[in-house]
């Protein structure tokens, strides 16, 4: 037990490495910024754990590279960030945190809808660029709120908690999702249908899907042109849920009033992506999740799964293993 080695790709607070230390030698990154791929691809040859975030990339080379390597386990909920077949090749456990972030993550969608809805990030650049000279009843005129219809992609933890906050709001709650939820029907007045059917009736979109290959672009060209002209798309799952090539043409040529997104397809955002000279869309940098409980138990929740795995008991949230060919569940 005391002689193993914990990698943690970045600098944790709130005495995580404490907690690691009963392991044997924590060695961290202890930077905020994401580690180097050439540091990761040295540091992982000597460890038996990883600890990782949802913005490292580990690939099959570097968990080919973690010779001695137990167990990987992400503070984070997705783990779409993880070749999974590589490490269940290898017999190397892979643990997540899911459900830590579901409120955090569903205040931010909120904040993000209101922010399109109400155009919060104009009025506030309007004030600061001292453009503001006079009161007018139309000035920054929005949509409004309550009495729209919100269609929600993805009726999970996520989603049921979007659906609360909605709710409150008096929005009318539609959603899609794999399978039917009758209790949250029953319970909550939810409407199901189909996703096309959702996406032409829904105000605004909400996207709380995990990027699998059946979701993959699953947001198409096709299906924006089913919104209405003055929706509003926002994405908390992944960037890749959504075409961003047809995303874009949407926001210019006005086959949707606007966007909130959260995710991208790269990450972070390149200087020249369009999406950035587009004024329809507000833009925040994959911060869902960053709220100083959720960060702070998903850490934790990380290293104790790791303490789990090396002392031969079962971690409390692992990753399905998926055989070649099969994708988890």
């Amino acid at each position: 037990m005391g002689g193993n080695t914990v990698y943690v790709t970045r600098k944790p607070r709130n005495g995580v490495l404490r907690l690691l230390e009963p392991i044997g030698r924590v060695v961290e990154w202890g930077e905020e910024r994401p580690v180097p791929r050439e540091e990761l691809l040295t540091r992982i040859r000597e460890a038996d754990a990883l600890l990782c975030m949802g913005d490292d990339h580990i690939d099959r080379a570097v968990i080919e590279a973690g010779r001695r390597l137990k167990v990987i386990s992400t503070a984070s909920a997705g783990y779409d960030h993880i070749d999974v077949e590589a490490a269940s090749a290898r017999n190397i456990i892979v643990c997540h945190t899911p459900g830590v972030a579901d409120n955090a993550v569903a205040d931010m969608t909120i904040a993000l809808l209101l922010a399109c809805a109400r155009s919060v990030i104009e009025a506030n650049q309007f004030i600061r660029e001292r453009a503001w000279r006079y009161w007018s009843p139309y000035l920054f005129e929005g949509a409004d709120v309550r009495g729209s219809t919100l269609g929600i992609v993805g009726l999970g933890r996520i989603g049921i908690e979007v659906a609360h906050r909605a709710l409150g709001f008096g929005m009318r709650v539609l959603y899609y999702n794999t399978r039917r939820d009758e209790d949250a029907e029953q319970s909550m007045g939810l409407q199901y249908g189909s996703l096309d059917n959702l996406l032409r009736e829904a105000d605004f979109v909400t996207l709380h899907v995990p990027l699998t290959r059946e979701t993959y672009g699953l947001i198409d060209e096709r299906r924006l042109r089913l919104m209405k002209r003055n929706a509003y798309l926002i994405n908390m799952a992944r960037g890749a849920v959504v075409d961003h090539d047809a995303l874009v043409r949407a926001l210019r040529e006005g086959w949707i009033a606007g966007a909130g997104l959260d995710v991208f397809n790269k990450e972070p955002l390149p200087a020249d992506d369009p999406l950035l000279d587009l004024p329809n869309v507000v833009l925040s940098p994959h911060i869902g999740a960053n709220t100083q409980h959720a960060m702070s138990t998903m850490l934790r929740i990380a290293a104790e799964q790791i303490m789990q795995v090396l002392r031969g008991q079962q971690p409390s949230h692992p990753v399905p293993v998926i055989s070649s060919g099969r994708r988890a569940a």
